[in-house]
C-alpha cells in the first residue's frame, strides 16, 4: 500500500538526451527494474526499458487522492484507476513505428508542456507520416501539428474539447488521411480543408454537426471517402456534396435527416455505395439516384419508409446490395430490382410485405432477407428466377406449405429459414431437393412428408416445437457426404418407423460398395435428436429400443440428447429415458379375458403373452386369464401359497415373477412343465421342496431367484445349501442369498453357498432353569387361562365369528361344521318385505361380492313365475343351507309370513344346527303380534340387529362353513368371479 504525495517521471525509453526544460522529468535509457525512493514528502517511481525498440514515453504526474494499490494490475494501470485530481496526468507517446507518432493523455493538465510543444526534438519529424492523438481535453495539444509538416495521415480521436476553427492545416499539404472522430464538432468552417488538395478519406462520424454547406468541403476532387454518420444533420442542399466529383463511399447513417433534395447526388457520379440508414425521412425522391450509374451498394434502413419508389434504381444498373429493413413497406413494385441484373443481396427484414416480390433473370441473387414480414407464401418462380440463391430468411411470417415446386429450381440453397410461420404440410421429396440447412421450427406442422433421399445436400434440418405426431426415421442419404443433423424437439411424436433405416443398414451388410456413402469415416453420419416428445413405450417403439441398445453392426443414426428422449405413456414409466428402461416393459395390452384388476397384453422382446397382476393388493392368482399365458407377474401382493397357480390355465407359464409376496410354503404347487424362469425374492419361504430342486437340476437352462427370504441359518439349511452350490449357474442372485453367523458378539453376513457346514451346525441351544421364575410363570398363565376361558364364554359368539372372519384358518383348525346338506344349491335363502329391501340388498352385496364368497337365494331373482308362492318358498328353503329372515313390524304383518312362511320356519326348526338367522330390521321390532308356536321358535335363536357392532362377522360365522381342502377343490371349479353367475341358477333346474 503507497500513499503518493509525489509528482513522477517515468521514461520506458528516449532516443535522445532529456531537453532542458524535462530535464528533470526524464531518465536516460540504460536497462533498470523499477523502484520507489521514499522522501519525506514525496516518492519517485523509476523504471527499466524492457524493449529498447519500443519507443514510448510516459509522462506521469501524481498528486495524492487515495491509496494506490499494485496487487495485480500494471504500477501504470494501478496509479490510473485511482481516485486521482484534476492536477493529475499522465502522458503517453508511443513511436513504436518510425513513421507513426500516437499521443494518448488519458489524463492530461498542465504538466510538462514544453515537451509536448518540443516533441519533435526527441523525434526525427522528416519521418513522421502518421499522427494520432487520443483522449485529450486540452486544445493546445494539435499544435504540435506545425512540428510536422510531412504527415499523410492524422486522426484525431475521442478528445473531449476540439476548436477544429484553431486547428491549421494549412501546411500539411500532404494529408490523404484524414478522421476527426468523437471530438464534439458541431460547426464546419467553410473551407477549412481547401488546402488539403490530396485528401482521400475523411471521416466526420460521431461528433455533433448539425448543418452542411456548399463550402463545407469545396472542391477536394480526390476525395473518395466521407463519413458523416452519428451526427445531428437534419437537411441535405442539392450543392452540399457538388464538389466532390470523385467520391466513391459516402456514409449518412445516425443523422436526423428529414429532406434530401432530388439532386443533392448529381455531381457524385463515381458514387459506388451510399449509407442514409436509420434516419427519419418517410420518402426517397424517385430521382435521388438518376446519375449513380455506379452505385453497387445502396442502405435505407430503420428511415420510416412506407414504399420503395418504382424507378429508384432505373439507371442503378450496377446494384448489387440493398437494404430496406425496418420499415413500413408494405409492396415492392414489380419493377424496383427489374433492371439490376448483377444484385447479390437484398435485405428487406422487418418491413409489412405480403407477397415475395418478383425477381427477374436474378442468376447472381445470393441472400434475401424477408424476416418478419407478413408472407402469405414463398414465391413458386423464386427459384427459377434466382436458382443460385444460397441464403434464404422468410422466418416468422405466415407462410402455410412447403412443397418441392417452391424450392425445386435451386442449385445449392445452403440456408432456408422458413422458423416461426404457420406452415401445417410439408412435403419434399418427389424431386431432387438441394438444401443445405433447413429450419422449420416453431410452426405447426401435423404432415411431415419427406422422401429422405430425395434431400441430396441436406446438413441441418431443425423441426422443433411442431406439432408432428408420427415420425419415418431418416434412413441412409448417399449423396450426401458430410454429416447431417435432424432436431424434433418439443413435437408431439408418440409414434416412430424404423422401417426404412432398418431397410438401408440390412442393404449395407448386403452390398457396402452400393451403399459406402451412407456412413461418414465407417460411422454414423445421421445425428437425430427426438427428445422431449410424448413417446408411448409399448411393444411398437421397441425396435427403436433395441437399435439404442445394440453396440455391434451397422448403425446409421445416433441419437442426440437420450436423457430427454422419455415415454409419456404407460403411466408407470411416465418421464423415464427410453434407454434406461428394462426390456419387459415393452408390450401391447390385451383385454380379452384378462382378469381384474390385472393387465394382460404381448411382451415384444418374446411376442409372449403375460399377465400383470403386480401391486394389485390381491390374495390370490386369479382363476380366470387367457389359456396362452406364458408369463405371469405377481409381484408386491399378498400371495400365501402357490396352491392357487394349479389351475390348468396356468400350466403353460414360462415364467413367474412373485417377488415380495407372503409365500410361506411351495408344497401341493404342480409346477407347469415349461417353466424356465421363477422368482421368488422377498418371501418367507424357508426351505424349497424336493420336487422343485429337483425340477430345477434337471433342467438346461434356468433362472431362479430367491433371495431375501430369510437371514438367520441353521443346520437344516444344508440341503438348500447343496442345492444352491449344485445349481450355481440357475440361482442368478446366489450371492445375495445370504446368513447372518453370531460369533462372539459380532454378525457376520456371508452368502448361504459358502457357509462350511461346521459353522451352520455350531450354533449351541442354551436352556435355562430357576424354580421361582417357573412357579411364578405358571400360577400367572393359570390365572390367564382361567379369565381367557370367562371372557370366552361370555363372548363366545363374538370371538368366534371374529376368527372366522379374520383368522379363518386358526378357525378351520381348531373347528369343524360337517354340514350334512353340502349338496344344496344356495348357502342361504333370505326371506323380507318389499319395504326391507335395501337391507337385503346390502347384505346380498356383502355376502356375494366379498370373500369368502357365498350363493344367496331371493324371491326377485331365483323363483319361477307360474308357481305357487308357497312352493316356490318350499322350494327355496329346502333348497338353501340356511334361511335368513329379515324381521320387521311390515314382513310380520304380511301374509307371507302369516301363511307360507310359517311353514318354511318349521321346517327349519326341527334341525339341530342353526339353520335359521333372524335379522331385527330396527330394534322397535315388535314380536308381539307373531303366533306364539312361532315366536317360541325364534326366541330359541340369537338375534342379529341391523346396523350393530359386529354386525357382518356375526353374519359370516352364522353362514356354512367349509373345511380348506373344500375350498380348495371349490376353487379350482369355479371362475374367478363365480358367485355371481352361480347364484343366478332358478330353483326349477334343481327341482
Amino acid at each position: 500500500m503507497i500513499r503518493l504525495l509525489i509528482w513522477i517521471v517515468l521514461i520506458h525509453f528516449i532516443k535522445r538526451s532529456s531537453q532542458q526544460e524535462c530535464e528533470k522529468d526524464f531518465l536516460k535509457t540504460q536497462p533498470f527494474n523499477c523502484e520507489f525512493q521514499y522522501e519525506k514528502s514525496q516518492a519517485i517511481l523509476q523504471c527499466s526499458v524492457d524493449n529498447p525498440s519500443d519507443k514510448t514515453f510516459y509522462f506521469l504526474k501524481i498528486f495524492w487522492q487515495e491509496e494506490v494499490q499494485n496487487d495485480t494490475e500494471s504500477i501504470f494501470q494501478s496509479f490510473l484507476s485511482s481516485n486521482l485530481t484534476s492536477e493529475s496526468a499522465f502522458y503517453v507517446c508511443k513511436s513504436t513505428y518510425k513513421d507513426f507518432i500516437s499521443l494518448d493523455p488519458s489524463i492530461l493538465s498542465q504538466f510538462c508542456n514544453s515537451c509536448l510543444d518540443s516533441l519533435s526534438e526527441f523525434i526525427n519529424e522528416t519521418s513522421v507520416e502518421r499522427l494520432q492523438i487520443n483522449n485529450s481535453k486540452y486544445s493546445y495539444i494539435f499544435r504540435i501539428l506545425d512540428e510536422f509538416p510531412l504527415l499523410t495521415e492524422i486522426n484525431f480521436l475521442d478528445n473531449l474539447v476540439l476548436n477544429i476553427s484553431e486547428v491549421n492545416f494549412g501546411n500539411l499539404k500532404l494529408i490523404n488521411v484524414l478522421s476527426l472522430r468523437n471530438n464534439t464538432i458541431d460547426i464546419l468552417p467553410g473551407g477549412m480543408f481547401s488546402n488539403l488538395k490530396l485528401l482521400q478519406k475523411l471521416d466526420l462520424s460521431q461528433n455533433g454537426i448539425e448543418f452542411l454547406s456548399n463550402l463545407s468541403f469545396g472542391k477536394l476532387l480526390n476525395l473518395k471517402s466521407l463519413n458523416l454518420s452519428f451526427n445531428e444533420i437534419s437537411i441535405i442542399t442539392d450543392d452540399t456534396f457538388a464538389g466532390l466529383t470523385n467520391i466513391e463511399y459516402l456514409y449518412l447513417m445516425n443523422n436526423k435527416l428529414v429532406f434530401v433534395a432530388e439532386d443533392t447526388f448529381a455531381s457524385n457520379v463515381m458514387l459506388k455505395s451510399l449509407d442514409m440508414s436509420a434516419n427519419p425521412l418517410r420518402v426517397i425522391p424517385e430521382q435521388l439516384l438518376q446519375n449513380l450509374m455506379n452505385l453497387e451498394d445502396f442502405f435505407c434502413s430503420a428511415c420510416n419508409l412506407s414504399k420503395i419508389p418504382e424507378n429508384l434504381f432505373f439507371n442503378s444498373t450496377q446494384l448489387t446490395d440493398a437494404d430496406f429493413s425496418n420499415n413500413e413497406i408494405e409492396i415492392l413494385p414489380i419493377k424496383t430490382f427489374e433492371r439490376q441484373p448483377l444484385l447479390k443481396d437484398v435485405n428487406l427484414n422487418f418491413n409489412k410485405l405480403n407477397a415475395i416480390p418478383d425477381f427477374k433473370n436474378k442468376s447472381h441473387l445470393i441472400v434475401l432477407r424477408l424476416y418478419q414480414n407478413k408472407l402469405l407464401s414463398i414465391n413458386s418462380n423464386l427459384s427459377k428466377e434466382a436458382p443460385n440463391l444460397r441464403y434464404l430468411n422468410v422466418s416468422e411470417n405466415k407462410i402455410q406449405y412447403l412443397y418441392d415446386d417452391l424450392v425445386k429450381y435451386f442449385t445449392d440453397l445452403e440456408i432456408l429459414d422458413l422458423s416461426k410461420n404457420k406452415i401445417a404440410v410439408v412435403r419434399l421429396g418427389s424431386i431432387n431437393v438441394n438444401i443445405r440447412k433447413l429450419y422449420l421450427s416453431n410452426n405447426s406442422i401435423a404432415v411431415f412428408d419427406v422422401k429422405w433421399p430425395k434431400l441430396l445436400t441436406l446438413e441441418v434440418l431443425e423441426m422443433n416445437y411442431n406439432q408432428i405426431t408420427f415420425l419415418e426415421l431418416p434412413p441412409c442419404i448417399p449423396s450426401i457426404k458430410q454429416t447431417v443433423t435432424f432436431t424434433f424437439q418439443y413435437n408431439k411424436i408418440s409414434r416412430l418407423s424404423m422401417t426404412s433405416l432398418l431397410m438401408d443398414e440390412s442393404r449395407i451388410v448386403a452390398d457396402k460398395n452400393m451403399m459406402a456413402g451412407c456412413l461418414f469415416n465407417g460411422m454414423s453420419k445421421n445425428f437425430v435428436d427426438i427428445s422431449h416428445n410424448p413417446l408411448i413405450c409399448d411393444c411398437e417403439l421397441y425396435s427403436f429400443y433395441k437399435y439404442l441398445k445394440q453396440t455391434k453392426g451397422i448403425i446409421l443414426d445416433t441419437f442426440l440428447n437420450l436423457a430427454n428422449v422419455t415415454c409419456c405413456e404407460p403411466v408407470h414409466v411416465q418421464n423415464k429415458s427410453v434407454i434406461h428402461l428394462q426390456e419387459d416393459i415393452f408390450s401391447c395390452s390385451l383385454e380379452e379375458n384378462c382378469p381384474q384388476p390385472c393387465a394382460c397384453g404381448i411382451r415384444a422382446k418374446d411376442n409372449k403373452l403375460f399377465v400383470n397382476c403386480s401391486a394389485t393388493e390381491i390374495y390370490e392368482v386369479p382363476q380366470k386369464a387367457p389359456s396362452a399365458a406364458e408369463v405371469l407377474y405377481f409381484n408386491k401382493n399378498h400371495l400365501k401359497k402357490m396352491i392357487s397357480l394349479n389351475d390348468d390355465i396356468w400350466q403353460n407359464l414360462t415364467e413367474i415373477h412373485a417377488d415380495y409376496n407372503e409365500i410361506i410354503t411351495l408344497e401341493h404347487w404342480r409346477i407347469p412343465q415349461n417353466l424356465h424362469y421363477l422368482s421368488l425374492k422377498g418371501n418367507k419361504i424357508r426351505n424349497l421342496p424336493k420336487f422343485l430342486t429337483d425340477f430345477i437340476a434337471n433342467q438346461s437352462d434356468f433362472q431362479f431367484f430367491f433371495s431375501g427370504n430369510f437371514k438367520k441359518c441353521n443346520c437344516s439349511d444344508r440341503i438348500l445349501k447343496k442345492f444352491l452350490k449344485d445349481n450355481k449357474a440357475f440361482v442368478k442372485d446366489i450371492d445375495n442369498i445370504i446368513c447372518e453367523i453370531e460369533n462372539n458378539g459380532t454378525t457376520t453376513v456371508l452368502p448361504l453357498y459358502t457357509i462350511p457346514d461346521s459353522m451352520l451346525c455350531s450354533i449351541p441351544i442354551v436352556l435355562g432353569f430357576d424354580p421361582t421364575v417357573t412357579v411364578l410363570s405358571l400360577c400367572a398363565g393359570f390365572i390367564f387361562l382361567i379369565a381367557l376361558l370367562l371372557f370366552y364364554y361370555k363372548q363366545r359368539q363374538l370371538i368366534l365369528s371374529f376368527l372366522y372372519i379374520h383368522c379363518n384358518e386358526v378357525f378351520q383348525y381348531c373347528f369343524e361344521e360337517n354340514d350334512i346338506d353340502d349338496d344344496k344349491i344356495f348357502d342361504a335363502f333370505v326371506a323380507y318385505s318389499s319395504c326391507d329391501r335395501d337391507i337385503m340388498l346390502e347384505i346380498l352385496n356383502e355376502l356375494e361380492e366379498k370373500e369368502p364368497h357365498f350363493q344367496l337365494c331371493i324371491h326377485e331373482r331365483n323363483w319361477l313365475p307360474g308357481r305357487f308362492i308357497s312352493d316356490n318358498i318350499m322350494n327355496s328353503v329346502q333348497s338353501s343351507k340356511r334361511t335368513i329372515v329379515i324381521l320387521s313390524n311390515n314382513f310380520i304383518s304380511s301374509p307371507w309370513f302369516r301363511l307360507e312362511l310359517r311353514a318354511a320356519i318349521f321346517e327349519v326348526s326341527g334341525d339341530k344346527t342353526n339353520k335359521l338367522i333372524v335379522v331385527l330390521a330396527d330394534k322397535s321390532t315388535s314380536l308381539d303380534d307373531i303366533d306364539t308356536e312361532i315366536r317360541h321358535v325364534i326366541s330359541k335363536r340369537t338375534y342379529l340387529v341391523w346396523g350393530e357392532r359386529w354386525f357382518w362377522e356375526k353374519l359370516r360365522y352364522a353362514m356354512p362353513r367349509k373345511s380348506c381342502l373344500e375350498n380348495e377343490e371349490h376353487d379350482k371349479t369355479v371362475d374367478f368371479n363365480p358367485h355371481r353367475r352361480n347364484s343366478d341358477i332358478a330353483l326349477m333346474e334343481s327341482m
